[in-house]
């Protein structure tokens, strides 16, 4: 497997288009990886071990920068309004479709902001957690006060930190928080007192 994530990363460094990738790719990936983590973690010889890190930190570094280059190519591929021509992984399957459909609400919201409801990007990611069966609901904010940290949203997904005019879809929970800490404003209720 390893031989493999080397040799895509090599020849998507090299190209412009996107290359061909089996639709387990990642989940095989993953699994590889536990175990190379879990055999390092194990290891009690300190010198077998230093080399096991070692080569684990260099397919981690060669994985996220595999990840990078896909994805700044897919986000090409959106851009363009092309259509993906070989397979992807399951996950750059679902990017990408994710990522067509904001892009089109961003467009809208550009040509023809009155035909724009803030929920239409809460109704795609409703569309993606239904599937997983989640049920989050996603609230529209808007950042008022500047934050230094991150936060962890109820979804998984990583968040912040924030500027003062940022807008963004957070878990209701965690945007139920931010306002209630005077951080932001919920632009649902705030359009309905204007």
């Amino acid at each position: 497997m390893i031989d493999k994530i080397f040799d895509l990363w090599k020849r998507e460094r090299d190209g412009t288009k996107i290359l061909p990738m089996n639709i387990d790719f990642y989940s095989v990936m993953r699994d590889d990886l536990k175990k190379r983590t879990k055999k390092a973690k194990e290891q009690i010889n300190p010198l077998i071990k230093t080399v096991l890190e070692a080569h684990l930190g260099r397919i981690k570094f060669v994985v996220n920068d595999l990840i990078k280059i896909r994805s700044m190519k897919i986000i090409r591929l959106v851009i363009r309004g092309d259509e993906v021509k070989v397979n992807l992984a399951r996950e750059e399957i679902n990017f990408y479709q994710r990522l067509k459909a904001i892009y089109g609400v961003y467009r809208k919201e550009i040509f023809s902001p009155k035909d724009v409801a803030y929920t239409d990007i809460g109704k795609i990611l409703d569309e993606d957690s239904d599937e997983a069966g989640d049920s989050i609901e996603y609230v529209a904010i808007r950042i008022v006060k500047k934050t230094k940290e991150k936060i962890t949203g109820l979804d998984g997904n990583i968040y912040g930190p924030f500027e003062p005019e940022d807008v963004c879809l957070l878990p209701k929970e965690n945007a139920i928080g931010l306002v209630r800490r005077d951080i932001a404003e919920d632009i649902a209720l705030k359009e309905i007192k204007q």
